[in-house]
C-alpha cells in the first residue's frame, strides 16, 4: 500500500513538472503575426499623402496643350505630296479672251469669245461659250483681182455659239528665273455648234478641235494660249468646199470660287 502511493506521488510530480516546462516554453516564444495588412489597417493608421500643388497642375496642364499643338502643327507640314497651287475640281472657269486667223491667205479674221466651263474634276470640263468675229479680205486678195481681173469668192465668219468638252492629260510645273514655281497644265478641246457667215443668213454647223497651255498665275486667275480650228461647210457657186479656220489666241480664265480650302493629305 505504501509503495503504491509513493508511485502515484511521484507520477504527479513529474507531470506537473512537464506542464509547468510547457508554459515556460510558450511564453518564451513570440506569438505569430495573425494581425490585418495595411489594406485592412484603419484610415487613422495611413500616412497622410500630401495635397496636390495647384502650379505643378497647371504646368502638366499647358505642357499637355503644347505638346497636343505641336503636333497639330507637325500633321499640317509634313505631307506626302505637295499641294496643287490652283485646285480645278468642283470650279468653275470663266475664260475671256480672242484670236487671229492663220490658215487662209485670202481672208483674215480677229475674234473675240467668251467661254463658261464646269471643271468635273482635275481632268475633265464641260462647258458653252460664244464668239463674235470680224473679217476681212487680205492684200492677197487684192493682188488676185487686180492681176487676173478675177473676183474670188469669199466666206467671212461673222458669230456663232459652242458646246466643247476640255481634256487634261498633261499637268506639271517648272521654275520662273528662281522668282516662283508655276503650275502648268496642257489641255484639248473637242466641240461643235453653229455659226453665221457673210454668205447667207442660215446658220451653218460646225466641228471645233484645239489644245491649249494653261498657266496659273494666282488662285483665282489663269492665262491659257490657245490653238482652235473650226471646220465648217460653205456653199459656193461652183461647189459646197469644206472650209477650215484655224485661230491662235489667249484666253484669261476667272475662277469661281476665287480661293480654295485643301485637306492635308497623309
Amino acid at each position: 500500500m505504501n509503495v503504491r502511493f509513493r508511485r502515484l506521488v511521484r507520477a504527479l510530480c513529474h507531470a506537473s513538472a512537464v506542464r509547468s516546462a510547457a508554459a515556460l516554453l510558450v511564453l518564451a516564444c513570440p506569438a505569430p503575426a495573425f494581425g490585418t495588412d495595411d489594406a485592412d489597417a484603419p484610415a487613422s493608421a495611413k500616412p497622410a499623402e500630401p495635397a496636390p500643388d495647384g502650379d505643378a497642375a497647371k504646368r502638366t496642364s499647358l505642357t499637355r496643350e503644347l505638346a497636343e499643338q505641336g503636333e497639330a502643327d507637325l500633321q499640317k507640314s509634313v505631307r506626302v505630296f505637295q499641294q496643287r497651287y490652283l485646285v480645278k475640281s468642283g470650279r468653275v472657269e470663266l475664260q475671256l479672251g480672242g484670236g487671229l486667223s492663220m490658215a487662209d491667205p485670202l481672208v483674215s479674221h480677229r475674234g473675240a469669245d467668251a467661254t463658261l466651263l464646269v471643271h468635273l474634276s482635275e481632268r475633265v470640263a464641260v462647258g458653252a461659250g460664244a464668239s463674235k468675229w470680224f473679217g476681212q479680205t487680205t492684200a492677197q486678195f487684192a493682188q488676185i483681182e487686180r492681176d487676173f481681173g478675177l473676183f474670188p469668192e469669199r466666206s467671212l465668219l461673222q458669230a456663232g455659239g459652242h458646246g466643247q468638252v476640255q481634256l487634261t492629260p498633261i499637268v506639271g510645273k517648272f521654275s520662273s528665273f528662281g522668282i516662283a514655281v508655276l503650275q502648268v497644265d496642257g489641255y484639248v478641246i473637242l466641240g461643235g455648234g453653229a455659226l453665221r457667215t457673210t454668205r447667207g443668213e442660215t446658220l451653218k454647223p460646225f466641228g471645233m478641235v484645239g489644245a491649249g497651255l494653261r498657266l496659273h498665275t494666282l488662285r483665282w486667275l489663269s492665262l491659257s494660249f490657245e490653238l482652235r480650228d473650226y471646220i465648217t461647210s460653205e456653199k459656193f457657186i461652183s461647189e459646197s468646199r469644206v472650209l477650215q479656220h484655224v485661230f491662235g489666241g489667249l484666253q484669261l480664265g476667272i475662277w469661281i470660287p476665287p480661293s480654295v480650302t485643301y485637306r492635308f493629305a497623309r
